[in-house]
């Protein structure tokens, strides 16, 4: 296909997901189109004439017009037109001690590695498929590094909006609105600002609620690569392809600042110190229940017996098993299958991670995902 024939079609199909509406056509010679919320009209030529060199003037004025009017730079706008199978990521790093367009060799390597293992391990937490690992494979088969652009140091990637091989598709593997690879991009965004938001509400008292936003060691050590020491701010910004739409909650800009890098660095020491540990038929003793007003879950608050030391720890719950637990006699012994979250220190502390089952009695057991 030539430039000009996919830069008619892009340009139609951004005036289409815009609002804007075909108003007239002569379909061997052009069509005008309407965006009325920006009082907009375009001359498009018909695709018959589109390498014709008239043709090159009109989709020149409508890049143009289209950019002035939505506040684009028009070259960036071309080159978004021309690629509208992909979503873009940017990673801006700046800071008084990096020089323009320069950083150290190794702090180069490092950030590129760190950005790459944001982005896998964003995949991998994000794609719940029949053969992940096949899937995984074919999204980072689509995850292009683009050459690096001047300024306080840019690293820009191509995020390509793949679908799912065709006999994963026919199994049903991947059931979205969207392509493959434009649900694994938007979540990675989502993740990023749901990471950035945690660190700022100072709400992370516990390695467990950490782990629960995808603030795990993994994740560290890739962020702490990526936001090297010699850095001030670490900017995330999505181009997405007008190709799809977007949905609200995600976002087009993440931004973290060094009291962030700080704090992640103190997420690492401690969640050095946790590891993961799984148990079945857990002895437990139910102590009491809790439910806020203004909390969306109730919680039951548990003691457990490891290794013959007594721990107490919680778990959140629906109303449906809040209250089939809250028919139980306090201080009554159940059992818990369940992971739980073992933190050294001082004092050991104990949080479930993730919870399989509660036998209730030799007869009664309730599965449960919580």
């Amino acid at each position: 296909m030539s430039n000009n024939l996919a830069l008619l079609g892009a340009l139609k199909n951004y005036l289409r997901i815009n609002g804007g509406q075909e108003k007239a056509t002569n379909p061997e010679r052009f069509s005008v189109w309407y965006d009325q919320t920006h009082e907009l009209e375009i001359v498009l030529p018909a695709e018959a004439l589109a390498n014709h060199e008239q043709s090159n003037t009109l989709l020149s004025e409508a890049i143009i017009n289209i950019s002035s009017a939505y506040q684009l730079c028009p070259e960036n706008f071309k080159t978004k037109l021309l690629n509208g199978d992909s979503d873009f990521l940017q990673v801006r790093s700046s800071g008084k001690r990096i020089n323009h367009g320069r950083i150290n060799f190794s702090e180069g390597l490092n950030a590129l590695t760190g950005l790459y293992g944001i982005i896998k391990s964003s995949a991998s937490n994000n794609i719940k498929v029949k053969g992940k690992r096949k899937a995984i494979n074919q999204y980072l088969s689509g995850v292009n590094m683009l050459a690096p652009k001047a300024g306080s140091f840019i690293y820009t990637v191509e995020l390509q909006l793949l679908d799912l091989e065709r006999e994963e598709s026919q199994n049903h593997a991947f059931d979205q609105e969207t392509s493959f690879g434009r649900y694994v991009n938007a979540n990675l965004a989502i993740a990023l600002a749901r990471v950035a938001e945690k660190i700022k509400s100072n709400d992370y008292e516990s390695p467990a609620k950490l782990l629960s936003v995808g603030i795990d060691s993994t994740f560290c050590n890739n962020f702490l690569d990526l936001f090297s020491n010699s850095s001030d701010k670490l900017e995330f910004n999505f181009d997405w392809s007008f190709k799809e739409e977007i949905f609200k909650n995600v976002p087009n800009n993440v931004v973290f600042n060094y009291s962030d890098r700080e704090k992640i660095e103190r997420f690492k020491k401690l969640l050095s110190k946790s590891n993961t540990k799984y148990y079945a038929d857990l002895p437990a003793y139910i102590e009491k229940y809790s439910w806020p007003i203004e909390d969306e879950k109730g919680r039951v608050y548990l003691r457990l017996v490891i290794d013959g030391k007594e721990h107490t720890c919680f778990i959140e719950t629906d109303s449906s098993l809040y209250e089939t637990l809250k028919a139980e006699h306090a201080k009554k012994q159940i059992s818990i299958t369940c992971e739980l979250l073992i933190t050294s220190g001082n004092r050991t502390s104990i949080d479930v991670l993730k919870l399989h089952s509660i036998r209730i009695n030799e007869n009664q057991e309730i599965k449960v995902d919580v």
